[in-house]
């Protein structure tokens, strides 16, 4: 059996971080290590981590300054000593048999990674099954190329492909390390979406067990991700750029109509975030993302009839500064 590594960045998680390890550790597949990257966690966890890995020899505990999730998640790349490597965020859990599914699959097919689909956990305890829209099984390069490529940054519709999070995923190691992909250390948020473009991008094959519900992402209390985040636009116009960085010249899909649209993605997602906001500071934030000259320039040269007609309108706004409208817009969908 060959050693899987599993990284759980952990900080600030007192109240669920045993939830999540234990359901790592009750995996039906045991020949695992569990690394606990304690990311200068200002509470308990850094001794909860501690008595964790007095309990199961399989758990290494690494302590660093903070540093945020993506540098947190290097750490425990550079750490692993597995054949394959997980991912775990720590207020989440995975079913028993995930991993082992997982195993059997990449096994089988000799792939760079693999995935499932996840359950969505909601805050009253109801959850439903998160599927992606591409069809069950292997994926060899051309398949990679004719169906994951068009939507490798960007979906239709302005929103993600079907690569996107690692936390439902398992990737061979070697893969990873030998094509150098690792977490952007730059991008505080939604980094998920850098790192899974380059591995789309690289891998020669892949596997989904589409409607296999093995991982349990949970909607906990502090821990939404749809409040206002100071400086978010400059973050993620920082990915942009990275991810520009990278495809540039790539070819096998028109990646460059993808950036433009990633970016007027997180323009809406940043403008959307402002209804928490006072009057005066949405205009601030409305302003200066409208008059962004990168976002303009994308807005001028993506095609506004291939959204459907709402979306059309709004970004039709965004595009001629109608500050009022938008505005409008906004205080609309508090």
């Amino acid at each position: 059996m060959d050693k899987i590594s599993i990284v759980v960045p952990v900080y600030k998680v007192e109240k669920y971080l045993e939830r999540c390890v234990n359901s790592i550790l009750s995996q039906t597949y045991t020949n695992i290590e569990v690394i606990l990257v304690d990311d200068g966690s200002p509470d308990k966890c850094p001794e909860m981590c501690e008595q964790l890995e007095q309990k199961d020899d399989r758990i290494v505990v690494v302590h660093k300054k903070n540093g945020g999730l993506s540098s947190a998640r290097n750490v425990g790349l550079v750490k692993a000593t597995g054949k394959y490597i997980g991912f775990v965020d720590s207020d989440d859990t995975v079913e028993p048999n995930m991993y082992e599914e997982l195993y059997k699959k990449i096994k089988k097919y000799n792939c760079d990674f693999v995935m499932s689909d996840y359950k969505r956990v909601l805050a009253d305890g109801s959850e439903y099954l998160k599927s992606l829209e591409i069809t069950n099984g292997y994926y060899n390069k051309k398949s990679i190329t004719e169906t994951i490529y068009p939507e490798l940054i960007m979906g239709k519709n302005l929103d993600y492909g079907p690569l996107l999070s690692v936390w439902h995923c398992m990737y061979d190691l070697e893969f990873l390390r030998k094509n150098k992909i690792m977490f952007d250390e730059e991008v505080r948020w939604s980094e998920d979406n850098i790192f899974s473009a380059i591995v789309g991008y690289y891998a020669d094959s892949f596997y989904y067990l589409k409607g296999e519900g093995l991982y349990h992402y949970y909607q906990n209390p502090g821990t939404i991700t749809t409040s206002y985040k100071k400086g978010a636009w400059e973050v993620y116009k920082k990915m942009n750029e990275h991810l520009k960085e990278f495809f540039q010249g790539k070819t096998g899909a028109h990646f460059d109509e993808q950036l433009q649209e990633h970016l007027v993605y997180y323009a809406c997602v940043c403008i959307g975030q402002t209804n928490m906001l006072s009057k005066k500071q949405r205009n601030e934030e409305l302003r200066k993302i409208l008059n962004d000259n990168e976002l303009q320039h994308a807005l001028k040269h993506i095609n506004l009839k291939k959204f459907p007609k709402k979306l059309a309108i709004q970004l039709s706004l965004m595009k001629y500064k109608s500050y009022k409208l938008m505005e409008a817009l906004i205080i609309r969908r508090k």
